[in-house]
């Protein structure tokens, strides 16, 4: 699988990502005033991505990648800086214990208080990302969000920080961008988690 950060040019990230959850969800409301909600399917994130101002040949290499992904075809890795930022601190690797298909919480092998909520985490056998939504000093349990969407087995350890990255996938079928006079140009495309 390619990964969008090993193609980008020396000195070049990503400027900007705007990150959203969507969990999709039902509601009635009667004629009481009475409301049910019920959620189905599974949660992922899509997001806004937005390159900094860039010379034409760095343009041209990012914009190759992308058609590369044929639209919406090709899933990639992608690990924007400012998600690999953590508030806790955990290593990129921490060892848990095993999690079925459901759980929002999850073991750790050793050490209290290393992840604070709004860390982005994964799994090394899974391709799905979560995020911790609770503070918990003092405890080897982490409580993450979404619910797991696939078993953890005890061998598997905990990615974040540098070692967070998402799998996704281009959510639109035409990728464009503009460039100036000068030879700069500006790129933003849009993914969706692919689960």
């Amino acid at each position: 699988m390619a990964d969008f950060n090993d193609i980008l040019p020396s000195g070049v990230d990503i400027r900007a990502i705007e990150l959203s959850s969507v969990q999709p969800t039902v509601r009635t409301t009667s004629l009481s005033g009475r409301q049910q909600v019920r959620s189905f399917g599974g949660q992922y994130y899509s997001a806004t991505i937005t390159m900094p101002l860039l010379t034409e040949a760095d343009l041209r290499t990012v914009y190759a990648f992308l058609i590369k992904q044929r639209g919406g075809r090709n899933s990639f890795t992608i690990a924007p800086t400012n998600l690999k930022r953590v508030s806790g601190t955990q290593g990129t690797s921490v060892g848990c214990g095993a999690g079925t298909i459901g759980n929002t919480t999850i073991g750790l092998d050793s050490g209290t208080g290393l992840y604070k909520a709004g860390d982005m985490i994964k799994f090394s056998g899974h391709s799905k990302a979560y995020m911790i939504v609770i503070d918990q000093p003092g405890s080897t349990t982490i409580t993450f969000e979404p619910p797991l969407t696939t078993t953890v087995a005890s061998s598997e350890t905990i990615k974040s920080g540098s070692a967070f990255e998402m799998t996704v996938r281009l959510t639109e079928d035409a990728i464009g961008y503009s460039l100036d006079e000068n030879g700069y140009g500006e790129l933003d495309f849009k993914i969706v988690e692919a689960v």
